[in-house]
């Protein structure tokens, strides 16, 4: 092992990490705008922002989640093969910094990509009248789509180490001990 390798190991899948997630947020955002349309009506509960058409709004909504596991899994995919292919002789180090930069993409996807969004409608709600029109947000609905770029970025690195280490085995050779007569 020479110290480039393992420089090259712990160094480049943050870095990589970073800049994946940081074009990922772009893209996810890129795929799932123009952001939805949507009205505040009168609840019962007060004034609540409801898409509008409804059954298309949830549709819409999905839709955000979904974009942001796609566009995460696939480069997460990317993030896991680079990486592998240069922890290849430093598997451990290599992993957890595969996993330090996951962490740096999945964070950042998200940020990004909600930067360029509109504000929350159902925050604003209160302050605007009842029939306003205000577009949806942009926004991941619970914990696990966020696994997307872990789980992706360990799928190509086992893909990677494990066709490697395949290949880089040399044959078994014969054992030089006869076999008994008899």
């Amino acid at each position: 092992m020479r110290p480039r390798d393992l420089t090259g190991a712990l160094v480049v899948p943050p870095v990589l990490g970073a800049v994946l997630g940081a074009a990922g947020g772009w893209l996810w955002w890129a795929w799932w705008g123009p952001a939805p349309k949507g009205k505040i009506y009168d609840t019962t509960a007060g004034p609540h922002w409801y898409p509008d058409p409804f059954d298309p709004g949830i549709t819409r909504d999905f839709s955000g989640t979904a974009t942001y596991v796609v566009v995460g899994f696939g480069l997460a995919l990317l993030l896991g093969l680079v990486s592998g292919w240069l922890a290849r002789k430093v598997a451990v180090p290599g992993l957890l910094a595969l996993l330090v930069g996951a962490g740096l993409a999945t964070l950042l996807m998200y940020l990004i990509g909600e930067s360029f969004s509109p504000p929350d409608p159902a925050s604003l709600a209160a302050a605007k009248k009842i029939g306003a029109v205000l577009p949806g947000h942009l926004h991941v609905s619970g914990w696990t789509p966020y696994l997307a770029w872990p789980v992706g970025a360990l799928l190509g690195y086992l893909v990677v180490l494990l066709s490697l280490t395949s290949e880089s085995q040399p044959p078994a050779r014969p054992s030089s001990v006869p076999a008994p007569q008899g």
